[in-house]
């Protein structure tokens, strides 16, 4: 034997005696590089940024062998007809032509004076991938499996499995009904402020509650247009100065991979602030007697932020929010409020609600408030309680002077309502970038209306104005709390808290056609007390 061939042989030896622990030596090797995850179709653990003591591979090197490759790009391009029309029509810009029916639905009313069709307007540096291109599908179905991989820009959790400790409670985060899905998502400053985001995915492949996968995604166009809204209708509210009563929202790209799927979800969405504590209805409905004695007395009594009570207010006229229930307020164990939830303002999207706020008085959400929902909808034999809901103290009458705005607006509001009542609906929709030139034409009547009639008359008569069986005469408010030792809450002075109904159906804003007497006793819309409509 050669020379050469007397050390090859027992090599060989050592290579096969020890293969098991080759393989291991080799998984290691493996284990330490780091593939991008743009070379990855599913990555389970994505590093964010390039993470220190490990080698990457640049961007476009990595092969892996994947069987499974063939069948998702078979996958992909079954069912993805959604994704390519959808996709191709953002990405020409088309979406823009999209319109807007203001038809009034099954019941022939409509606030709006008639029905029409409008042409959408998209300014020209608005930009939102709402999902990705087929040809991205793809391009990314052909791809390997990668157990970890880095080059993510954040961390998302799925928000409904989010726990929250706020008021000595520990409550999971409230999530809606939609398809979209709502994730917690690390800022670049998350290490040094603890503080994340929260943002909204439309065109999950992945469905949210039963887990199907499937590129299929049929909202983009009503997606793309309710970030549009929302940018615009923050940028009036940053020019008012209202901006402390609410959350910041900003589009964005996500860049991070689904936890337990490993799915890359490298498309935009709503990136949004987070509202600190808990939702009013989180607090206000739990009545545990240790509770409402102590953390809930608190918040809403002499921790609560009159100012922002006063300021929400505001906002919700101004914009003419629909929306505005318990579950779109937070509020923080020191009192201070967030709105949250903003899109079904301006009849944006909600063409038959002229307004509806827990903040505005008179109007139904409010009314649910100070009489339960049974009264205000007209539930047969339905009686008020005799606890009372703590949100009865939201109520801004009790914090500003005489319990009337009228005009007092700040400088900051007084000079914001003013430039809006001397520009035209159309002026305003290509300054802030409304979607609707009919959403501008009415922030342009609500701020002309604040302005020159006050903030009470508008509340009442300025247009659009809530079909007559949703208009309330709003009863006294109730500025404080007393708790009884068994933990039932009670106006802290004399409130008559006057039941008090219009006619007609509360629900659809029409006649009255159930089997029982309405118990409705006044035309809704009239009032009998200042201000009334020939005022001013």
């Amino acid at each position: 034997m050669a020379r050469d061939g007397g050390i090859i042989a027992p090599l060989r030896v050592v290579v096969c005696s020890l293969a098991s622990l080759c393989i291991f030596w080799a998984a290691s090797i493996a284990a330490e590089t780091l593939p991008h995850i743009n070379d990855c179709y599913l990555c389970q653990k994505c590093h964010t940024g390039k993470p220190s003591g490990r080698r990457m591979l640049a961007q476009g090197s990595f092969r892996g062998a994947d069987d499974a490759s063939a069948s998702r790009r078979l996958a992909s391009s079954t069912d993805t007809s959604a994704a390519e029309t959808s996709s191709v029509d953002l990405q020409r810009g088309l979406y823009a032509l999209a319109s807007l029916s203001a038809h009034a639905g099954g019941s022939g009313r409509s606030l709006r004076a008639q029905a029409q069709t409008e042409q959408m307007y998209v300014p020209a540096d608005f930009k939102f991938q709402i999902m990705p291109l087929k040809n991205e599908i793809d391009m990314k179905s052909s791809k390997p499996n990668c157990t970890e991989c880095y080059g993510c820009d954040t961390q998302i959790d799925p928000l409904q499995g989010v726990v929250t400790a706020a008021h000595g409670q520990e409550l999971r985060a409230e999530v809606g009904a939609s398809p979209e899905w709502l994730f917690l998502a690390d800022l670049p400053d998350t290490q040094t402020t603890g503080k994340r985001a929260v943002v909204k995915v439309w065109c999950m492949p992945v469905d949210k509650v039963h887990g199907t996968f499937s590129w299929r995604c049929g909202n983009t166009g009503e997606g793309a247009k309710a970030v549009q809204f929302l940018l615009a209708q923050q940028k009036v509210m940053e020019e008012c100065g209202l901006m402390d009563v609410t959350i910041k929202v900003w589009p964005g790209r996500v860049n991070a991979v689904l936890p337990g799927h490993g799915l890359h979800v490298w498309w935009d969405g709503l990136w949004m602030e987070r509202a600190e504590g808990l939702s009013l209805n989180q607090i206000s409905y739990k009545r545990t007697r240790n509770f409402v004695t102590g953390s809930l007395k608190t918040v809403m009594g002499e921790q609560l932020n009159r100012t922002l009570i006063v300021r929400a207010a505001l906002y919700d006229l101004l914009t003419s929010q629909c929306d505005r229930h318990s579950q779109n307020v937070f509020i923080t164990e020191s009192g201070q409020i967030k709105l949250i939830d903003n899109l079904q303002a301006l009849q944006f999207s909600w063409v038959n609600c002229a307004m509806d706020s827990i903040f505005l008085p008179g109007s139904q959400k409010n009314m649910v408030i100070k009489w339960g929902g049974n009264v205000a909808f007209k539930i047969r034999h339905a009686q008020v309680r005799r606890s009372i809901n703590p949100m009865v103290v939201l109520d801004y009458r009790c914090y500003v002077e005489g319990g009337r705005i009228g005009k007092n607006y700040d400088p900051k509001m007084q000079q914001c309502l003013t430039k809006l009542r001397d520009m035209t609906p159309k002026q305003i929709q290509l300054e802030y970038g409304f979607p609707y030139v009919s959403s501008a034409a009415i922030l342009q009547q609500r701020a002309s209306d604040m302005i020159s009639k006050g903030f009470e008359w508008t509340l009442r008569y300025g247009k659009p104005r809530s079909f007559p069986p949703k208009s309330y005469r709003p009863q006294q408010p109730c500025c404080g709390l007393n708790v009884t030792p068994k933990g039932l809450l009670h106006c802290a002075h004399p409130w008559p808290n006057r039941v008090e109904l219009p006619y007609g159906d509360p629900q659809s804003g029409g006649e009255w056609h159930r089997p029982y007497p309405d118990p409705g006793s006044h035309v809704g819309g009239t009032f009998l007390d200042f201000p009334q409509e020939g005022d001013y």
